[in-house]
């Protein structure tokens, strides 16, 4: 039996950022004590994970200079679910039920640890 699911926001990515590109476009949102603990991207598309909440950068438009950001802190995420890499399906989903505004899914490609950021999720909202 399928759930229906009020889809707010997809995004998807390949590669986890490195400490010098984690602040990279994320620091103008960030309030006092709050850090970036971990960060991804695909082409232009980011997302974050600091202390505090899940923030996500949509890039738009063709030059790029148009960008959507989506805050979600931890207290209003009231569930999410992991889904790993098949065989012939090379990426993981990641869906995180958000209290108020609907389902965030973030897809990692397969060579990204889904189990170590679901792990990351739980101490943050358990």
């Amino acid at each position: 039996m399928n759930m229906k699911i009020d889809l707010l926001v997809k995004f998807s990515v390949t590669k986890e950022l490195n400490e010098k590109e984690k602040l990279i476009g994320v620091s103008h949102l960030l309030i006092g004590g709050e850090d970036v603990e971990l960060g991804f991207t695909h082409a232009r598309d980011k997302v974050w994970f600091t202390n505090k909440r899940l923030v996500a950068m949509d890039v738009q438009g063709f030059t790029g200079s148009k960008k959507e950001f989506r805050s979600f802190p931890y207290s209003k995420i009231s569930s999410f679910s992991v889904e790993t890499a098949g065989t012939f399906d090379g990426d993981s989903d990641f869906k995180i039920w958000v209290s108020g505004a609907g389902v965030f899914e973030i897809k990692f490609h397969r060579r990204l640890d889904i189990k170590r950021i679901g792990k990351y999720l739980s101490q943050k909202i358990l």
